[in-house]
Protein backbone atom coordinates (compact mmCIF):
# COMPACT_ATOMS: atom_id res chain seq x y z
CA UNK A 1 0.00 0.00 0.00
CA UNK A 2 1.43 3.59 -0.43
CA UNK A 3 2.69 5.22 1.76
CA UNK A 4 2.95 8.81 -0.03
CA UNK A 5 -1.03 9.19 0.10
CA UNK A 6 -3.86 8.03 2.38
CA UNK A 7 -6.67 5.94 1.71
CA UNK A 8 -10.25 6.58 1.79
CA UNK A 9 -13.31 4.08 0.93
CA UNK A 10 -16.74 5.66 0.56
CA UNK A 11 -20.04 4.23 0.69
CA UNK A 12 -21.53 6.16 -2.67
CA UNK A 13 -21.22 6.20 -6.28
CA UNK A 14 -18.46 7.49 -7.97
CA UNK A 15 -20.08 10.64 -9.31
CA UNK A 16 -21.39 11.63 -6.25
CA UNK A 17 -17.79 11.23 -4.19
CA UNK A 18 -16.29 13.16 -6.80
CA UNK A 19 -18.91 16.20 -6.01
CA UNK A 20 -19.03 15.26 -1.91
CA UNK A 21 -15.05 15.57 -2.20
CA UNK A 22 -14.73 18.95 -4.22
CA UNK A 23 -17.07 20.23 -1.81
CA UNK A 24 -15.05 19.36 0.93
CA UNK A 25 -12.05 20.66 -0.56
CA UNK A 26 -13.93 23.98 -1.23
CA UNK A 27 -14.65 23.95 2.78
CA UNK A 28 -11.16 24.04 3.68
CA UNK A 29 -9.91 26.37 1.25
CA UNK A 30 -9.24 24.13 -0.96
CA UNK A 31 -10.23 24.76 -5.09
CA UNK A 32 -10.08 22.28 -7.56
CA UNK A 33 -7.52 23.71 -10.36
CA UNK A 34 -7.14 20.31 -12.25
CA UNK A 35 -10.08 17.14 -13.09
CA UNK A 36 -8.23 14.70 -15.07
CA UNK A 37 -10.55 11.90 -16.47
CA UNK A 38 -7.82 8.99 -16.67
CA UNK A 39 -10.51 6.58 -18.49
CA UNK A 40 -11.95 8.99 -20.66
CA UNK A 41 -8.27 9.95 -21.38
CA UNK A 42 -7.35 5.96 -22.03
CA UNK A 43 -10.58 5.56 -24.66
CA UNK A 44 -9.58 9.01 -26.22
CA UNK A 45 -5.59 7.87 -27.02
CA UNK A 46 -4.99 4.76 -26.69
CA UNK A 47 -8.36 2.92 -27.53
CA UNK A 48 -7.57 0.72 -24.13
CA UNK A 49 -10.95 0.31 -21.52
CA UNK A 50 -10.33 1.90 -18.17
CA UNK A 51 -11.79 1.98 -14.57
CA UNK A 52 -13.68 5.20 -13.94
CA UNK A 53 -10.81 7.04 -12.16
CA UNK A 54 -10.20 10.99 -12.21
CA UNK A 55 -7.44 13.33 -10.55
CA UNK A 56 -8.53 16.09 -8.86
CA UNK A 57 -5.74 18.57 -8.54
CA UNK A 58 -7.00 20.84 -4.97
CA UNK A 59 -4.97 23.65 -4.10
CA UNK A 60 -5.46 26.38 -1.54
CA UNK A 61 -4.44 29.16 -2.65
CA UNK A 62 -2.84 30.76 0.73
CA UNK A 63 -0.50 27.68 1.43
CA UNK A 64 0.30 27.84 -2.17
CA UNK A 65 1.56 31.30 -2.04
CA UNK A 66 3.24 31.15 1.29
CA UNK A 67 5.03 27.61 0.12
CA UNK A 68 6.35 29.40 -2.97
CA UNK A 69 7.29 32.09 -1.41
CA UNK A 70 9.52 30.42 0.71
CA UNK A 71 10.56 28.05 -2.10
CA UNK A 72 9.97 28.91 -5.63
CA UNK A 73 10.79 25.62 -7.65
CA UNK A 74 8.07 23.94 -5.44
CA UNK A 75 5.37 24.30 -7.80
CA UNK A 76 6.86 21.30 -9.40
CA UNK A 77 5.12 19.29 -6.64
CA UNK A 78 2.08 21.67 -6.62
CA UNK A 79 -0.84 21.13 -6.47
CA UNK A 80 -2.31 18.36 -3.82
CA UNK A 81 -3.57 15.48 -5.52
CA UNK A 82 -6.91 13.80 -4.71
CA UNK A 83 -7.83 10.57 -6.95
CA UNK A 84 -11.49 9.04 -7.06
CA UNK A 85 -11.48 5.56 -8.68
CA UNK A 86 -13.85 2.94 -8.59
CA UNK A 87 -13.68 0.35 -5.91
CA UNK A 88 -15.94 -2.68 -5.82
CA UNK A 89 -19.48 -1.29 -4.92
CA UNK A 90 -18.03 1.74 -3.30
CA UNK A 91 -15.55 4.40 -4.61
CA UNK A 92 -11.70 4.54 -3.55
CA UNK A 93 -10.10 7.97 -2.43
CA UNK A 94 -6.52 8.38 -2.19
CA UNK A 95 -4.92 11.95 -1.07
CA UNK A 96 -1.62 13.10 -1.42
CA UNK A 97 -0.23 13.39 2.06
CA UNK A 98 1.71 16.69 1.79
CA UNK A 99 4.36 15.92 4.50
CA UNK A 100 5.87 12.88 2.15
CA UNK A 101 6.00 15.44 -1.38
CA UNK A 102 7.17 18.09 0.39
CA UNK A 103 9.70 16.11 2.27
CA UNK A 104 11.67 16.31 -0.95
CA UNK A 105 12.48 19.61 -0.98
CA UNK A 106 14.06 19.22 2.45
CA UNK A 107 13.52 22.69 3.65
CA UNK A 108 12.21 23.00 7.53
CA UNK A 109 10.59 26.71 6.72
CA UNK A 110 7.98 24.75 4.70
CA UNK A 111 6.64 22.44 8.21
CA UNK A 112 4.33 24.95 9.04
CA UNK A 113 2.50 25.60 5.39
CA UNK A 114 2.71 21.24 5.10
CA UNK A 115 1.37 21.04 8.49
CA UNK A 116 -1.20 23.21 7.84
CA UNK A 117 -2.43 21.30 4.28
CA UNK A 118 -1.78 18.00 6.09
CA UNK A 119 -5.19 19.38 8.08
CA UNK A 120 -7.20 20.68 5.66
CA UNK A 121 -6.64 17.19 3.50
CA UNK A 122 -7.69 15.46 6.31
CA UNK A 123 -10.42 17.71 7.54
CA UNK A 124 -12.41 17.98 4.12
CA UNK A 125 -12.25 13.60 3.74
CA UNK A 126 -13.63 13.99 7.73
CA UNK A 127 -16.58 15.48 6.32
CA UNK A 128 -17.30 13.59 3.18
CA UNK A 129 -20.62 11.85 3.92
CA UNK A 130 -19.72 7.60 4.44
CA UNK A 131 -15.92 7.95 3.97
CA UNK A 132 -13.87 5.86 6.45
CA UNK A 133 -10.06 5.01 6.37
CA UNK A 134 -8.90 2.36 4.14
Amino acid sequence: MATYTNQYRVDATFEETIEAVTDALAEEGFGVLADIDMQAAFDAKLDEEFDQYRILGACNPSLAFDALDVEYELGALLPCNVVVYEDGDGTGVSVVDPAEMLALADNENLEPIVEEARAGLTAAMDAVPGATPA
